[in-house]
């Protein structure tokens, strides 16, 4: 699950891989994960790419992105025509994936986020592309139990980020964050000035935005909504042209984010943390070059997983205990020499750990370390 939007949802993600998984699913401590094999992927057209993975229950576990985008190359390199695919939601559910009809993105569409906030309470967004080319509009479902059903969107949104949890639902959009209430959107607030790498809200009187300044000012900056108005605190910048990619907000005085810089070579992992006062970068474990998603599982542990340099084909995985952040051996995607995790997901009462990415050769891979 994904309770949180990033400026950049689009980090491809693929894979096939060969296992089979059933049978009853029994809790784990927190030092058992990072066994992870892959999990067999449908049949999806060429070109396809996984975004985003949540989990509610081990037969409630979704994965979101699309299949079947063309590209039809230009006259020069670097210019052409990219014709949209359609969209990827699958459920994998009793062993297997199951397919459900999207109503009003049938085609030309990508789902880059999907939260599970019960087994059977799923939304999920994206953008939708018309048959006449131009700017995507954003979509939005809920599902229903049989299929999922579109949500109209806050009027005038140019894009549209979901967030649903046990709090409630919200969406970040272009110009301010809003609650769903009933059938309808109510503005929490509108977006305050700064250039967003990403956001989290926790509740409406507290809500994240970090980024940089501007554009054309690569400060880090984090402004912070008190349910009054938008505050800008200190960020102590961990590394040079740090870009966030992912936070997670546990209280007002607690909270997390991930980022890479690519200003070192090689690529720099950063970790941030909140504490109330300022953000101040965390030293994180060796072996990484980058981070790109953090969670939090049921029983409170923090997890965050992205690139291992010193070991490409495991996954980059991470688990702050005791204070620390420490390093968890997970092991190699088969037969592939390259793996870069972009999303992660916590089973509740099972605490299994399901990842997806990108490896060297071939589709998206989708793995996890539970049964």
């Amino acid at each position: 699950m994904i309770p949180r939007t990033t400026s950049t949802r689009a980090a491809a993600v693929l894979a096939a891989g060969a296992l089979a998984i059933g049978g009853a699913a029994t809790p784990a401590s927190a030092a058992e994960r990072g066994d992870f094999t892959p999990v067999p992927l449908p049949f999806f057209w060429p070109n396809n790419s996984l975004y985003d993975v949540a989990a509610a229950s081990p037969d409630s576990v979704w994965i979101a992105g699309n299949q079947g985008e063309l590209v039809i190359p230009g006259p020069i390199p670097g210019t052409g025509q990219s014709i949209p695919g359609n969209p990827v939601v699958r459920r994998w559910k009793g062993g297997s994936w199951v397919e459900y009809d999207l109503q009003g993105l049938s085609s030309r569409g990508t789902i880059t986020d999907v939260d599970a906030v019960a087994p059977e309470d799923v939304w999920i967004s994206g953008p939708k592309y018309g048959s006449g080319g131009g700017a995507p509009v954003p979509y939005a479902a809920h599902f229903t139990g049989s299929r999922f059903e579109q949500v109209a969107l806050p009027s005038g949104a140019r894009s549209a980020n979901l967030q649903a949890s046990a709090g409630g639902v919200r969406v970040a959009t272009d110009t301010g964050f809003y609650r769903r209430t009933g059938d309808t959107w109510a503005l929490i607030t509108t977006l305050p000035d700064i250039r967003q790498h990403t956001s989290y809200i926790r509740a409406d009187d507290d809500i994240w935005v970090l980024g940089t300044a501007s554009a054309t000012d690569e400060t880090l900056a984090a402004r912070h909504w008190d349910g009054r108005s938008w505050q800008t605190v200190p960020v102590h910048e961990p590394v040079p042209g740090t870009g966030f990619t992912d936070m997670l907000a546990l209280s007002p005085t607690d909270a997390w984010a991930t980022g890479i810089s690519y200003r070192t070579s090689p690529a720099t992992p950063v970790l941030m943390h909140w504490d109330g006062t300022a953000w101040t970068g965390v030293t994180t474990p060796p072996g990484l070059n980058a981070l790109t998603r953090i969670a939090e599982g049921g029983d409170g542990t923090l997890w965050a997983i992205g690139h291992s340099l010193d070991e490409p084909a495991k996954p980059g995985l991470i688990r702050y205990s005791g204070g620390t952040w420490e390093r968890v051996p997970a092991t190699a995607v088969p037969n592939r020499k390259n793996f870069y995790a972009s999303a992660l997901a916590v089973v509740p009462g099972t605490g299994a750990l399901w990842t997806l990415g990108t490896v060297d050769i071939g589709g998206p891979v989708v793995l996890t370390d539970g049964p």
